[in-house]
């Protein structure tokens, strides 16, 4: 290339180089379509755009916050498990809970998540997609609701799907063995204050596993070992999957006993260790 022909591409920006192209000796093709791609770039949706205000200053006049909700994933759900993406718009999803969240800009919440017609919900603030297995063959209908810092709804969808039976033959891939101590679950009792207003709210710690969104046989070979829990209400068939290591918060449980099961799983979802968590709701007003 000339020195006279690299003072012309030098010249050349990219809002006039699509222009251009036509006019150009086939020496000048590819430098012009960078130059065009380049431009075009400039015409992508920016990060804000796609993710929403960055939760660094305070927004005035914020818009309604909204869910979105895609259907399970097809390739779990034909093998009986249900993965439920999600987003949100003009609300961040994180583990911020209490009226005096409420002031907070940009706005905060999380997520209130009921299968069928369970009277009762569980509160997720992860981010993370909703998982459930043992869900039984047939339809369902799983409800998302985008809810405030205090519990408070902004927004709601449904998905409804059905469960295929379990095929004939289906088999686990077992545990990559590892000279790792065992596992364990380290569970807190419920908190007295939160209870008393009819919220099972549990902590938990692990020992010698790190709790982590990671799933599949692949993971197994992964060492420092890594898992999730499954969460079982009063012995329901179904149980949810949780990876975020936030607090267990179940909402709406009516007044009497109650059994949590707490399973320590691997990436797999082959049980490792379990604790139950036994409570009793009271009456409002007891």
């Amino acid at each position: 290339m000339t020195p006279e022909h690299e003072q012309v591409l030098n010249e050349i920006t990219p809002k006039t180089a699509c222009r251009l192209i036509d006019g150009l000796s086939i020496r000048f093709v590819a430098p012009v379509i960078i130059a065009c791609l380049t431009a075009a770039s400039g015409a992508a949706q920016t990060a804000r755009e796609v993710h929403g205000a960055a939760a660094v200053e305070p927004l005035q006049n914020e818009p309604p916050a909204k869910i979105i909700i895609d259907p399970p994933l097809p390739e779990p759900l034909s093998r009986g498990r249900v993965v439920i993406q999600y987003r949100t718009e003009h609300l961040h999803i994180v583990p911020v809970f209490g009226p005096a969240a409420l002031a907070v800009s940009p706005r905060v919440g999380h997520i209130h998540v009921t299968v069928d017609d369970a009277p009762w919900v569980w509160a997720d603030a992860s981010g993370e997609p909703v998982v459930l297995n043992g869900l039984p063959p047939g339809p369902h209908t799983i409800r998302l609701e985008l809810e405030t810092s205090n519990h408070q709804q902004l927004d709601q969808g449904a998905v409804m799907f059905t469960v295929p039976a379990a095929p004939s033959g289906a088999s686990v891939a077992a545990r990559t063995a590892t000279n790792e101590p065992p596992a364990k679950i380290i569970i807190d009792a419920p908190v007295a204050e939160a209870l008393a207003r009819g919220v099972l709210f549990i902590q938990y710690r692990t020992e010698n596993l790190h709790i982590v969104p990671v799933f599949g046989p692949s993971a197994l070979a992964v060492a420092p070992r890594i898992g999730h829990i499954h969460v079982t209400v009063d012995d329901a068939a179904w149980h949810w999957a949780d990876a975020s290591g936030n607090p267990v918060i179940v909402s709406g449980l009516a007044p009497g006993p109650h059994k949590v099961l707490i399973e320590l799983v691997n990436a797999n979802h082959q049980p490792i260790d379990q604790q139950v968590v036994r409570v009793t709701v009271p009456r409002r007003g007891e």
